[in-house]
């Protein structure tokens, strides 16, 4: 596979309803071995119903998982923030990397309430989310 081959997809997503913590786990593990399965790897917050999330990848299984998100039930206002060609991964290791709002504001106290889906905070949003790599 060559390297232009790999995309991002990010994106921004209100919960349809509340999810427990046991609820977000299972999530989050059926996408890890998912995207296991297909090369993907990235990084899913959630914070007060809503998510963001970094996915990258080989372009065919990215847009293939990003289709998926958007016909998922879980959630509505799926909003696409980025998709762009990259040449590495940002979370090479991340099959997906999982935050609860508490990580978030404990690593990065200027991410508190920015999760609310509102457009001026959505390159704020996305460095912050790309920080987690770190």
């Amino acid at each position: 596979m060559s390297q232009s081959q790999l995309i991002s997809i990010s994106y921004i997503s209100k919960a349809t309803q509340d999810m427990g913590v046991l609820a977000l786990m299972r999530l989050t593990d059926q996408a890890a071995q998912l995207n296991q399965k297909l090369g993907l790897s990235g990084v899913l917050f959630y914070e007060n119903q809503h998510f963001g999330q970094i996915l990258e990848g080989p372009r065919v299984e990215a847009a293939k998982i990003w289709e998926k998100i958007q016909r998922d039930p879980r959630h509505h206002q799926v909003r696409l923030l980025k998709m762009e060609e990259i040449t590495e991964r940002s979370f090479p290791a991340w099959s997906m990397r999982f935050f609860l709002a508490k990580e978030i504001i404990a690593k990065m106290p200027n991410l508190t309430g920015v999760l609310d889906g509102l457009p001026e905070h959505d390159v704020e949003l996305l460095r912050l989310m790309r920080s987690a790599a770190e």
